[in-house]
């Protein structure tokens, strides 16, 4: 009776694609009214990304006096 079992669980970070691992940021942007996910930058020093609509830029600059927030709101 094995052969009828279903296992619905997963390992999240098995075959996760990277993109899915890298730290990231939520910003509304109210420019647009929208919200994105704002990544780090190659070199670890900054979240950096733009609106989805309007291309407005963005960023964020990690340091030691920083904040533990994960979501901001862009105006």
């Amino acid at each position: 009776m094995d052969a009828e079992r279903l296992d619905l669980t997963s390992d999240p970070h098995d075959g996760g694609s990277p993109a899915s691992l890298r730290p990231y940021v939520g910003i509304h942007f109210t420019c647009c009214g929208v919200y994105a996910r704002v990544y780090v930058n190659r070199e670890g020093t900054a979240y950096a990304g733009h609106c989805p609509r309007c291309a407005r830029a963005i960023r964020l600059r990690i340091g030691p006096e920083g904040t533990d927030s994960r979501f901001f709101q862009a105006e």
